[in-house]
C-alpha cells in the first residue's frame, strides 16, 4: 500500500510540476523534510548568511592597509585583533619602501570605516553594538593606526581628549585621530583592550623614533578617552592562560572552545600550565641600552595565541619573525613558540607573509591546512616564505586577501604560481561548524560592502 502511495504522489509531482522533492511518509503518517542550514547552504553571488549560535566565525577584514580579523564565538563572543590603519597606497609617497596594493572597496573609505562596517553587517544580536575584547598584536600602525605628521592628507579627522572634532591634533593634551583603533572603537565600544603592555617595556628600535612616540601617544590618549567615555578596560596579556579571553555568555554550553595564549613582549609559555619564560629575549634594561646596535623589531614582540574548537585549531602569531637570528639568537621569537604549539587546521600568515617569517622550524609543527595572508604590500607574499608552507604541507590552501600586480612576476619566477591560490583578494571568512568538526571557508567580494561570496570551499574535516 505504501509502495502505492509513494507512485501516485510521485506521478502527481511530475504532473503538477511541484518544485520540491517528495519525501516519502514515515511510519505513522508523519514526514521528514529534507533541511538545510541557513549559516552555510549558501551559493556564489549570495551574501554570506549571518552567524548562528554554536558556529565559530573568523574573519579575515580585507581594506588593503593591514590587518583586522574578527572573531564571532560560538555563544556570540566577540574579539577584534587589530584595526588597519596604514596609510592609503593612492594617497602616500612610500618612495624607496615597497608600495602598497589598492584600497578596499576604495581609498574614500578609511580603513577604520571598512572594519566597522564590516563588523556591524555581521555582529550577533547578543553582542549589543559592542566588541567584548579588542587585542593589539604589536604597535604597528598597519595594526592599531598610524601616525603622519601630514595626516589630513589621508582624511584622519583629529579629535580632542573628550571625542570633540578639532581642526588640529594636540597629542600632549590627549588628543587622537579617527585612525585604527579609535575609529572602530567610536562606533563600536571595546569592552576590554588586551595588548603587550607599556611600550617601554622591552622598547623596539621605533619605539625611539618620533613618528613611533607620536604612533603609541595616539593609542595611549585613545585608551583613556574609551575608558572615560565608554567603560573600556585595558590588560597586559597574561601567558599561557586561558581563562583572560573567555566566553561571555553561555560558556558551559561549548566546553570545547579555548584560546591560549603563548608569547607577547618577548615572554613565552613553556607549555606547562602557566609557566613562562621571561629571559628569552634581553631584560627590558638591556634592550633599552642597546637598542641602537640591536635594532630590535617590533615585531618579535607581537601577541600570540592558540585558539580551539572541539577538533578544530588555529594560530595567530601576530608579525612574529625569525630575521637577524644569525647575530642574535632570541631574534628567532618562531623557535621557542614551535616547542608548545602543534598541527592546527589554519593560521594567519604571520607578519602577512614577508621573507622573514613563517619558518621551516615552525611551519614543520604547525602544517596548516589553511593559511591567511593579509596582504597589503607589493613583497607580500614573498615566495620563499610560500615555499616552507607548502613544504610543511604540500596541500595547504592559500588564501591572500590582495596581490599586487607586480608581485605575479616574482612569485612566478620563483615558481610559486598564484593561479594555485584559492584566492587572491577578498574577506575570507572561516565558518567552523557546532562542536568543531568541520568547517567552510568564504571568499567574500571586497570591492563593495554587500559581502557576497565569490567562492565557497569545504566541507573540510577538523582532525
Amino acid at each position: 500500500m505504501r509502495k502505492n502511495l509513494f507512485t501516485l504522489a510521485l506521478l502527481a509531482a511530475v504532473l503538477f510540476g511541484c518544485e520540491e522533492p517528495y519525501t516519502p511518509p514515515t511510519p505513522g503518517g508523519k514526514t521528514e523534510p529534507e533541511t538545510l542550514d541557513p549559516a552555510i547552504d549558501v551559493k556564489v553571488g549570495d551574501v554570506l548568511p549571518a552567524w548562528q549560535e554554536g558556529y565559530l566565525d573568523i574573519h579575515s577584514i580585507n581594506g588593503g592597509r593591514g590587518e583586522a580579523f574578527y572573531y564571532i564565538f560560538p555563544d556570540g563572543t566577540t574579539m577584534l585583533c587589530d584595526a588597519a590603519g596604514a596609510p592609503p597606497a593612492e594617497l602616500h609617497d612610500y618612495g624607496n619602501d615597497s608600495q602598497g596594493v589598492p584600497s578596499k572597496p576604495s581609498v574614500s573609505v578609511g580603513s577604520g570605516a571598512v572594519i566597522v562596517n564590516y563588523i556591524k553587517h555581521f555582529a550577533p544580536d547578543v553582542a549589543g553594538g559592542r566588541l567584548d575584547y579588542f587585542m593589539s598584536s604589536h604597535y604597528h600602525g598597519d595594526h592599531i593606526g598610524s601616525w603622519r605628521d601630514n595626516y589630513a592628507t589621508f582624511g584622519w579627522t583629529p579629535f580632542d581628549k573628550d571625542g570633540n572634532k578639532v581642526s588640529v591634533v594636540n597629542l600632549n593634551a590627549g588628543g587622537f585621530l579617527l585612525n585604527g583603533i579609535a575609529e572602530v572603537g567610536l562606533s563600536i565600544p571595546i569592552d576590554k583592550v588586551l595588548d603587550r603592555g607599556d611600550w617601554a617595556s622591552r622598547p623596539s628600535t621605533d619605539y625611539y623614533d618620533a613618528g613611533g612616540k607620536k604612533r603609541y601617544q595616539l593609542y595611549i590618549n585613545y585608551l583613556d578617552y574609551a575608558k572615560r567615555n565608554q567603560g573600556t578596560v585595558r590588560e597586559t596579556l597574561q601567558i599561557g592562560h586561558e581563562d583572560q579571553i573567555v566566553l561571555k555568555h553561555e560558556p558551559s554550553k561549548y566546553t570545547t572552545f579555548g584560546l591560549r595564549t603563548i608569547a607577547a613582549g618577548g615572554d613565552i609559555w613553556t607549555g606547562s600550565g602557566t609557566s613562562v619564560n621571561t629571559t628569552y629575549v634581553p631584560s627590558t634594561e638591556e634592550c633599552a641600552k642597546n637598542h641602537v646596535e640591536w635594532a630590535i623589531s617590533e615585531n618579535i614582540f607581537s601577541c600570540v595565541f592558540m585558539l580551539r574548537y572541539g577538533n578544530f585549531d588555529f594560530f595567530s602569531g601576530g608579525d612574529i619573525q625569525y630575521s637577524g637570528k644569525s647575530s642574535y639568537s632570541w631574534k628567532d621569537i618562531e623557535k621557542p613558540i614551535s616547542k608548545v604549539v602543534k598541527k592546527v587546521e589554519g593560521m594567519k600568515a604571520s607578519h602577512h607573509s614577508t621573507a622573514n617569517t613563517n619558518g621551516a622550524e615552525l611551519l614543520g609543527v604547525l602544517k596548516p591546512d589553511f593559511y591567511i595572508a593579509g596582504v597589503w604590500r607589493d613583497v607580500q607574499p614573498n615566495p620563499a616564505t610560500l615555499q616552507r608552507v607548502y613544504d610543511a604541507n604540500p596541500s595547504v590552501r592559500i588564501f591572500a586577501t590582495n596581490l599586487a600586480a607586480s608581485n605575479v612576476a616574482t612569485l612566478n619566477a620563483a615558481g610559486i604560481n598564484p593561479a594555485n591560490f584559492a584566492t587572491t583578494g577578498g574577506h575570507v571568512v572561516t565558518r567552523v561548524l557546532p562542536e568543531g568538526r568541520k568547517y567552510y571557508i568564504y571568499v567574500l567580494d571586497d570591492s563593495n560592502e554587500q559581502y557576497k561570496v565569490k567562492s565557497k570551499f569545504g566541507p573540510f574535516t577538523a582532525k
